[in-house]
């Protein structure tokens, strides 16, 4: 089973905007020279919050994240971005605060274990489903009493007593 920890980029920040914005930001900023120091860090305050959270980090990586929480790397570095640009003032719109902002309230949710993160790696053969033999080892009162011949299967079928032989 494939890691789905991968590196985000900061062109990945420029895809969100149109050909004419991007123009536009190009020409108030002179090209996009802090857009990938914005997004180092954002990808640095992501992981700490996973960690914060308790959760398994990439070990292969410093830049690597999980595919679900690509997006939010991406909204609040734009929203960054943006309010570090003084004449961006028509792209800082409303919409991309808040959109930065429920990305912001996420990390908030894993550093406080109210949002788990995938493990990036899963063992050899691991599954999502149930593993056999995982239950509970203490037999609860609302489990049925398994009977002695299912709990400790006779090795060589010699019972003391073959007429109490498990019925089935």
């Amino acid at each position: 089973m494939a890691s789905t920890w991968t590196a985000p980029s900061a062109n990945d920040v420029l895809n969100e905007f149109t050909p004419v914005e991007t123009a536009a930001l190009q020409k108030m900023q002179g090209g996009t020279s802090n857009l990938a120091a914005i997004f180092a860090r954002v990808v640095a305050e992501v992981r700490d919050s996973i960690r914060s959270g308790g959760y398994l980090l990439d070990a292969e990586s410093a830049s690597t994240l999980p595919l679900g929480l690509h997006n939010d790397a991406i909204l609040i570095a734009r929203w960054r971005w943006l309010i570090s640009i003084p004449t961006a003032k028509a792209l800082q719109t409303k919409e991309r605060e808040d959109a930065a902002n429920k990305a912001l309230e996420k990390l908030g949710k894993i550093a406080n274990q109210k949002f788990a993160v995938e493990s990036p790696t899963a063992p050899a053969g691991a599954s999502s489903a149930g593993r056999w033999n995982s239950e509970n080892k203490l037999v609860m009162r609302t489990h049925p009493v398994p009977r002695p011949a299912s709990q400790f299967p006779a090795k060589d079928d010699a019972y003391a007593s073959p007429d109490t032989q498990d019925e089935g």
